[in-house]
């Protein structure tokens, strides 16, 4: 009887021990995938909340235009007027000859000073001569059409944001030779010399482009169709005007026709 019961008890034990070790649980049942997931990050941006503040949006192409036209009319204007002061003064002179008048000696030495900043080699003996040289003059100072000023500026300065614009007050792109004039090009060929002249303001470069277009024997040009116009009594018209600067740049023709089209998308004759 003890016998059967020790029997019986290892029995037991053993499918106990034997059920233990090669027990493995049963592999969890794959529910539907029907559940939401997080979703990837992306790389747009997140939205921006209703009462974000934003920045406000960059004024249009046309916008800065305006601006830059509206601040550069007023320099333009003035130097006009500074120059027809000058012409008035030199027709007063003319007419003071004509009538057989003796200038003064002020209006004599203010002839030679005219000669001189206009580049004018001319000497001055009787009244004969005196006719002469102011009419020489009359074809050198007179006004430029402000349409041709602004489009000049706009293109040369790129609307008045060029590093020579912002650095130098240099609108037109004019050159000096003296070291330390102004600025020295960042492409300038090997063996030039030449620097972009720096200006104390904007209406000091707007005189020297004034002076530069009145005098430079490049443009010449220039300054005789804009006699024929005077004769003809018409407008300074200044993309008629433009024709005369092919040797204001490299680009010769095409750089007139830049003017010339600049001056009719922006309607500057308005200015004229």
């Amino acid at each position: 009887m003890r016998q059967q019961i020790l029997l019986l008890t290892t029995l037991l034990v053993g499918s106990v021990l034997i059920g233990w070790w090669t027990y493995r649980p049963a592999p969890p049942i794959e529910l539907p995938t029907t559940q939401v997931t997080e979703a990837a990050p992306t790389a747009q941006p997140p939205a921006s909340k209703p009462d974000t503040v934003t920045s406000p949006p960059k004024p249009a192409v046309s916008v800065k235009k305006e601006r830059f036209f509206k601040r550069l009319l007023p320099l333009i204007s003035y130097q006009n007027r500074v120059t027809l002061e000058r012409r008035a003064e030199l027709l007063r002179m003319k007419a003071q000859l004509e009538q057989d008048s003796a200038l003064s000696r002020k209006q004599k030495k203010l002839l030679k000073q005219l000669l001189k900043r206009y580049r004018l080699n001319l000497t001055m003996d009787d009244a004969s001569v005196h006719l002469h040289i102011i009419d020489k003059l009359l074809a050198r100072i007179d006004m430029i059409p402000p349409s041709l000023a602004l489009a000049q500026a706009a293109t040369e300065s790129a609307w008045g944001k060029s590093r020579f614009a912002r650095k130098a007050n240099n609108l037109y792109g004019q050159w000096c030779f003296t070291a330390g004039c102004g600025l020295v090009p960042l492409q300038r060929p090997e063996g030039m010399n030449h620097e972009v002249a720096s200006y104390p303001s904007w209406q000091a470069s707007v005189a020297a482009y004034f002076l530069n277009l009145n005098s430079h024997p490049a443009y010449q040009p220039l300054r005789d169709i804009r006699l024929q116009l005077r004769e003809k009594k018409l407008t300074l018209s200044g993309e008629a005007l433009a024709v005369g600067l092919e040797r204001y740049s490299a680009r010769g023709t095409s750089y007139v026709k830049s003017l010339q089209r600049i001056i009719r998308v922006n309607d500057l004759t308005r200015y004229d």
